[in-house]
C-alpha cells in the first residue's frame, strides 16, 4: 500500500504532538470540532468508519495520538470486521502456457483511495525470466521461475517492495515432486508451510515431506516426514486449507485428506452424499472465524455451500445464478445450444467463501456470496485457447504505520 513517506506533508512551527499545528483554530467552530477529536473513543468511533486503510495511514500522520489510536491492535481488529480489505483485481495467468506471462486486471470501478495501491499492483512484473504467479494472499504473490538452472520459487510482496522477497530454496523444489505452499497468519507476520508429496524409486510408499518457515526465521526447516498409501491420489487442481494446524488435501474423487501437523497423523473425510471433485465444480475454503470448513459446489444453476464442523457436513447456503445470468448475459456468453445446460466452472475463490470467480463461455463473472451480487469482470478474446488461472489481489492487511523515534515498542506493521 502507500508508503507514509510518498504522502505530501506541510510544514509549520513545532509543538508537542500536532504535526500540523497552523490548523489548530480558535474559533467557536474548530473549539467544538476539538472536543470531539480530543476524546479518544469518540475519535475512535469516527476512524472505524474511515472506510479504507489507506486513510488511516493518513490518519496516523495527523499526530502521535491518533497514529497510537490507529494502530491499536484492537482498533485494527474491529475496523477490519467493519471495512474487510478491498478487492484489487487480480492476476491472470497459465502455467500450462510457457507464452502467457502473468498480468492484472484491475476490478473496476476503483473507489480513488486505492488508485495508488492498484497501480502498484499493476506495475508488478516478474521479469524477463520465464515465470507464473501461482497463488496469492494478502498482497503478496508466490512466483514460480524457470531457466536453465532449474525453477525457482518466490513470494513478492508488490504493494511493499521494500520488504524484499522470501525464497523457496532449490533443494525443496526437488524432481518427482508436487507440492503447495500455504501461509499461515502469526502476529503481524506470515510463517510458510511448503507441503510436497515425493514418489522415488527407493520408496515404497509416496512420502508426504512438510518444511516450514517460521515468522522471524530465515531458514526452512523440515517439520515432517511422512510415508503414507492415503495420498496417492490427491489433487492438485483443488485449493488446498491449512485450518487449526490441520492440512485439507482433496483426493481421488470423493475425499478429503486431513494432515493433522500436531500430532503427525492422517484420517479422511467423505464429501456430502452425490458431491465429486471434477471440472473444477467443488472447491474448499475455511470458515470464518471458525474452526471449520466450506464446501462450494457448482451445479447447473446452483451454487451450493456446506460447512463440516465436527464429523457432519452441514448444508448452510444455496445460490441461484438462473436470474442473474438472465440479467448479465451477453452473446459472448452463451451457449450455441440454447436447451444444454450452461456449464460453470469455478475458478477461484477467496477465504471463507467471500466471493467466487466464475467461468460461463467466454466471460468470467465475479460472484459476491454475502450480497448476493453477481457481475462481468472479463471477457477472453475468440484467439485465446483457455482463460487461464485467476489470482485475486486484496489490499494489504495489516497497514504499515509510519514509525514513531519515542516508541520503539511499538509494532509498526
Amino acid at each position: 500500500m502507500m508508503d507514509p513517506a510518498e504522502i505530501p506533508q506541510r510544514v509549520g512551527p513545532a509543538k508537542e504532538s500536532c504535526l500540523y499545528p497552523e490548523t489548530e483554530w480558535h474559533s467557536p467552530k474548530w473549539t467544538s470540532m476539538s472536543k470531539v477529536l480530543d476524546h479518544d473513543d469518540l475519535l475512535i468511533e469516527i476512524l472505524l468508519r474511515v472506510g479504507f486503510p489507506t486513510t488511516l495511514v493518513y490518519a496516523a500522520l495527523v499526530c502521535k495520538r491518533w497514529c497510537h489510536l490507529a494502530s491499536d491492535c484492537m482498533f485494527l481488529s474491529h475496523f477490519r470486521k467493519l471495512q474487510p480489505p478491498s478487492l484489487l483485481g487480480f492476476y491472470l495467468d497459465d502455467i500450462m502456457a510457457p507464452s502467457m506471462s502473468a498480468r492484472f486486471v484491475p476490478v473496476l470501478p476503483q473507489p480513488p483511495e486505492l488508485t495508488i495501491v492498484s497501480c502498484r499492483a499493476a506495475s508488478f512484473s516478474l521479469g524477463t525470466s520465464q515465470g507464473h504467479v501461482i497463488k496469492c494472499w494478502n498482497g503478496r504473490l508466490f512466483t514460480l521461475h524457470s531457466d536453465k538452472s532449474g525453477f525457482t520459487a518466490a513470494v513478492h510482496s508488490p504493494l511493499c517492495p521494500e520488504g524484499g522477497m522470501v525464497i523457496v530454496p532449490k533443494s525443496i523444489l526437488e524432481q518427482n515432486t508436487c507440492g503447495t505452499i500455504i501461509p499461515k497468519e502469526e502476529g503481524h507476520g506470515f510463517s510458510y508451510i511448503f507441503m510436497r508429496v515425493v514418489s522415488t524409486n527407493e520408496t515404497m510408499q509416496p512420502m508426504v515431506l512438510v518444511d516450514i518457515l517460521q515468522n522471524g526465521d530465515g531458514v526452512w526447516r523440515r517439520y515432517l516426514s511422512l510415508a503414507t498409501d492415503q495420498l496417492s491420489l490427491i489433487r492438485w487442481d483443488v485449493r488446498h486449507v491449512l485450518i487449526d494446524d490441520k492440512i485439507y488435501i482433496p483426493s481421488a474423487l470423493h475425499n478429503i485428506v486431513v494432515l493433522d501437523l500436531t500430532t503427525s497423523s492422517i484420517s479422511t473425510i467423505q464429501l456430502p452424499q452425490g458431491v465429486e471433485y471434477g471440472d473444477r465444480r467443488v472447491v474448499l475454503a475455511h470458515s470464518d472465524g471458525a474452526s471449520g470448513m466450506y464446501l462450494i459446489q457448482v451445479k447447473e444453476l446452483q451454487v451450493c455451500i456446506w460447512l463440516h464442523k465436527g464429523n457432519n457436513w452441514l448444508p448452510v447456503d444455496t445460490i441461484c445464478l438462473r436470474a442473474m445470468c438472465a440479467t448479465l448475459m451477453m452473446p459472448s456468453c452463451e451457449v450455441e445450444d440454447e436447451d444444454a445446460p450452461i456449464l460453470i466452472r469455478i475458478n477461484q475463490l477467496w477465504v471463507s467463501a467471500e466471493f467466487l470467480f466464475l467461468e460461463m463461455g467466454r466471460c468470467t463473472f465475479h460472484l459476491d456470496v454475502k450480497c448476493r451480487a453477481l457481475r462481468k469482470v472479463y471477457e477472453k478474446s475468440k484467439s485465446d485457447e483457455s482463460l487461464g488461472h485467476i489470482h485475486p489481489f486484496m489490499m494489504i492487511w495489516p497497514p504499515k504505520f509510519p514509525a514513531l523515534k519515542d516508541d520503539p515498542a511499538r509494532n509498526v506493521m
